[in-house]
């Protein structure tokens, strides 16, 4: 009788093997599906600074949560799959796109940059039960659309956050607003209103501008001639935000500008130069990676984008590459895709960000807790560069 030899036994083995292994990991493939996710910016146009690293944030998280392997829902494995457009900021092409993505595309969940924008979408997203979650104008939050979230620090929160700091810190007692001839943008104007109201300060001139407009030295002088200790920009794009502050100064303006509303900061160093000194931002985080998780944003985004991409809009990443993360954490802990239920969920979920903690709010105002509440960061040309000023917390009682 023959000894039994391993080597031989593996050798006839080793194909079965290999069989098996290769069928497994077929199947496994086989059994992935795909989630659809559709991401609406403005990719060209004035408002391309805040919309280019919108999309380029979703890539980089949703092809991260992908590199890890993808998520579970009752057993099923899933992957995400992410589809942009160019909405160019305009509502009609907003409107078309979102169309496409939930008809031609699938889509069950999105983002719409903008205030218009995804308003003029929200019709369409409830008939097709979407849930949104949208960097955009509090003014979208309405009852009547429960599926739709503003995930970004509305001009609200800015306005909450930082008008107090600002009075504190450079004393203005008066101040002027510049802002859309638009439903969302009038909303805001309100909404600035209310809050220097609440913390003692006089809004002493205002000037309604078409959202096109690049000349604003005529209703700068009326605003100059008004006195005010400050300048904001309301709404404003970013393109639009360095105009007024190079237009500001060149008629004499020695006052405190604060650019409210997302600038680019590359830009207003570009237009401004030397004038921009002095002169306030209102970002969607930091400029430079201060924590781990910050810094690993990074190291994805040089890998795959100039680094001298980073600098200038590098705030604008922030909310949008944590948004995949945070989208899918919800669906793992209700495991369920039906946007009601994922609503419920997200709506009572906090966690870390960039700037501390993040959470929805807004119930005590709007009737739903559709409001992402978070600090709100704020920087100054300083020597010719932006430097980190605070990171200012939304004060209880407005947005609760």
């Amino acid at each position: 009788m023959k000894k039994f030899n391993p080597s031989c036994a593996m050798y006839f083995l080793l194909p079965v093997l290999v069989f098996l292994c290769t069928l497994n990991t077929a199947r496994a493939e086989q059994t992935t599906k795909e989630v659809t996710f559709a991401g609406l910016s403005a990719l060209s146009g004035g408002a391309s600074p805040w919309g280019v690293p919108i999309q380029r944030a979703l890539i980089l998280g949703f092809d991260k949560l992908n590199e890890e392997g993808g998520f579970n829902v009752k057993g099923q494995h899933y992957k995400w799959k992410l589809v942009t457009y160019d909405h160019k900021y305009v509502p009609a092409e907003a409107v078309k796109a979102i169309h496409r993505a939930i008809y031609n595309d699938g889509a069950k969940f999105a983002l719409i940059q903008g205030g218009p924008q995804p308003m003029a979408c929200m019709p369409v997203l409830h008939e097709n039960k979407v849930l949104s979650l949208n960097p955009a104008a509090a003014s979208i939050i309405k009852k009547e659309y429960p599926l739709s979230f503003n995930y970004n620090p509305s001009i609200l929160t800015a306005y909450a956050a930082i008008l107090p700091y600002l009075k504190k810190r450079e004393g203005i007692k008066t101040m002027a607003s510049i802002y859309h001839d638009t439903p969302g943008s009038k909303a805001a104007h309100e909404e600035l209103k209310m809050v220097a109201g609440i913390n003692n300060l006089n809004v002493v001139a205002s000037s309604c501008v078409e959202p096109v407009a690049k000349e604003f030295s005529p209703v700068l002088t009326k605003i100059i001639a008004a006195k005010p200790d400050m300048i904001e920009t309301c709404y404003l794009d970013p393109t639009q935000c360095a105009l007024v502050t190079k237009q500001a100064r060149e008629l004499g303006y020695k006052g405190v500008i604060w650019l409210t509303w997302g600038p680019d900061v590359d830009q207003v160093l570009k237009i401004v130069g030397s004038a921009a000194e002095g002169t306030y931002m209102g970002l969607g985080g930091p400029l430079e990676p201060r924590t781990a998780i910050e810094k690993g944003l990074y190291k994805r985004f040089v890998e795959k984008y100039p680094a001298k991409d980073w600098a200038g809009n590098s705030s604008s990443l922030y909310n949008p590459y944590w948004l995949p993360m945070v989208l899918t954490e919800a669906i793992e802990k209700c495991q369920s895709f039906d946007a009601a239920t994922v609503a419920a969920t997200l709506e009572d979920m906090s966690w870390e960000g960039p700037q501390g903690k993040h959470a929805f709010g807004g119930k005590k105002l709007y009737g739903l807790k559709r409001q992402l509440l978070r600090p709100v960061t704020l920087v100054q040309i300083q020597g010719g560069k932006a430097v980190w000023i605070a990171d200012e917390p939304v004060p209880p009682g407005i947005l609760d």
